[in-house]
């Protein structure tokens, strides 16, 4: 659904509730339920290389990796090739959509998918660097390719369809301003 769909969608029911109110209807405009909703999960695995992501990941139901950096290897499960580029990691989606071949979806990593997508974005725009489109642009530029693929994700849950993403953490040090 796009923008502009979610924001029609959203004012009419804004009227109805009006509309509603303005009769003296006591009775709840917008239907509340109780209780659990099953539905499919979306999570973030996240954590310093070698901590065990993967392993972790391959423990959701039926999983299916997009492995960007070839780390599930000692791992029996299904994977699609490498990515190459993120044209492949959006090919792969888009079949994992039509196919259906397992109940869970893994990205693994988010940050090398990032990469492969800000290779995409440059390559798009005709420029060398993400930085080179101008003072924050690029990385505007980067999170509307990177929200498409998002959107995928959000599709494939709406389907019953678990989506996890792996992603590394970085260690920085930190020092206090008097500890200079």
């Amino acid at each position: 659904m796009s923008k502009a769909q979610d924001i029609k969608q959203y004012l009419k029911l804004l009227e109805t509730i009006k509309n509603s109110r303005k009769e003296g209807n006591k009775e709840m405009a917008i239907p509340i339920t109780r209780g659990k909703v099953e539905s499919a999960k979306k999570c973030v695995v996240y954590g310093p290389e070698g901590i065990g992501k993967s392993t972790l990941a391959a423990q959701f139901p039926d999983p299916v990796f997009i492995d960007t950096e070839s780390s599930t290897k000692e791992l029996d499960v299904a994977r699609y090739p490498a990515p190459e580029s993120w044209n492949d990691i959006i090919t792969y989606i888009n079949d994992f959509m039509e196919a259906m071949p397992g109940k869970t979806l893994v990205i693994d990593t988010a940050d090398w998918a990032e990469a492969l997508c800000i290779t995409y974005t440059c390559s798009r725009l005709g420029v060398k660097g993400i930085e080179d489109v101008g003072y924050g642009k690029g990385y505007v530029y980067l999170s509307d390719d990177f929200t498409a693929l998002l959107r995928k994700c959000d599709e494939l849950i709406a389907q019953g369809v678990n989506v996890v993403f792996t992603a590394h953490a970085s260690m920085r040090k930190f020092e206090q301003p008097d500890e200079m």
